[in-house]
């Protein structure tokens, strides 16, 4: 492979809707995440929301008027009552998943589920479990894999740029440290709920679950969250063949320090990543890289790629990429590093089975 025969084009990465049949969308939960990213993305790609519920009547309307949804309500039963509902989008808050998750399954409804699956171990397995009795598709929304960048990423990966990966590390360099945000109060916030997004990414690019996990973190004086939000994440396979580091720094004052670069190293080349621009290097030229710039983003792109791959699941009768159950190795890897760093040691990720 020569560098100046490597072609990167946006169709090749761009999330694209289903070629096949397009689902009819049930929204649950009105709230930011839905208005600010799932519903711009659904009405890009062209999707058809016929319904949305919340507990908040007046998130209902106002979501409703914004969207132009032709059914809102404040009951689940009514949503999952609906005949034109097709897939439910569940966009509440991880605290409320476990309560409602079984409900819909019970209605026979496809899920797509806002990440992450739960905040504990416990929670995630038992919810996996009863969606897959009642026989119903369940997809975790780690729309992360849709962003362009990482979906860029990938197809450099697969088409061997690197070769075998032995490394791979993320730097994050960002701020969240808001006094009047739902997060500062939610325990492991930034390992669990935002972290798994880079902790699922890496086992996107290297195809695999790490065996053990070391995990530190570090707690700034003053800071509003409760807990961390600085974190450096080391993942361990047992064959000693690939490493994988993450770094997130979330609270980084500076807007001017901010970055996110992934570096993936392999036998045969690098790939070097960046929301703006990736950049692949091989070992036969070593004095040369190429850079292909980056077109779209992760909000709102990615959960329009997300949502086209739950509807073509369905139609394919297959399971999603971001199931339920592949799911419970990206989440139990996170928890493991929440373990590692409360009693400071290395987690086998066996300890959760």
């Amino acid at each position: 492979m020569r560098l100046d025969d490597l072609d990167l084009k946006p169709e090749d990465y761009a999330p694209k809707p289903p070629a096949g049949q397009r689902l009819k969308i049930g929204i649950v939960g009105c709230g930011a995440i839905a208005n600010s990213a799932h519903l711009p993305a659904y009405r890009d790609f062209g999707y058809e929301v016929v319904a949305c519920m919340d507990v908040d009547p007046q998130a209902v309307e106002s979501t409703r008027d914004r969207w132009g949804i032709p059914r809102g309500s404040t009951s689940l039963a009514t949503l999952l009552d609906d005949p034109e509902v097709e897939v439910v989008d569940l966009a509440v808050h991880a605290s409320v998943r476990p309560d409602v998750l079984p409900e819909i399954a019970a209605a026979g409804k496809p899920i797509l589920s806002q990440k992450p699956l739960a905040m504990d171990w416990a929670s995630a397995r038992e919810i996996v479990g009863s969606v897959e009795q009642a026989g119903v598709p369940l997809m975790i929304n780690q729309q992360a894999r849709w962003a362009p960048a990482h979906r860029a990423i990938k197809v450099l990966i697969d088409r061997g740029v690197c070769g075998a990966l032995y490394s791979v590390a993320h730097v994050r360099r960002s701020w969240q440290d808001h006094p009047d945000r739902w997060w500062r109060r939610l325990k492991d916030f930034n390992v669990v709920d935002h972290g798994v997004h880079y902790i699922d990414l890496a086992r996107y690019f290297t195809g695999r679950t790490p065996d053990a996990v070391s995990c530190a973190t570090a707690l700034v004086p003053g800071q509003h969250s409760v807990s961390p939000l600085c974190h450096s994440l080391l993942m361990h396979f047992d064959n000693g063949d690939l490493l994988c580091t993450e770094h997130f720094n979330n609270i980084v004052s500076s807007p001017a320090a901010h970055s996110d670069t992934w570096y993936l190293d392999g036998a045969e080349g690098s790939i070097v990543g960046t929301p703006q621009w990736v950049e692949a290097s091989r070992k036969e030229e070593p004095d040369r890289r190429v850079r292909f710039p980056i077109e779209g983003r992760w909000f709102p792109d990615a959960f329009g790629g997300s949502m086209a791959e739950m509807m073509t699941a369905v139609t394919e009768g297959r399971e999603p990429l971001t199931s339920g159950r592949d799911n419970l190795n990206s989440i139990k890897t996170a928890f493991a590093a929440v373990r590692s760093s409360e009693e400071n040691r290395t987690v086998r990720l066996s300890e959760f089975d």
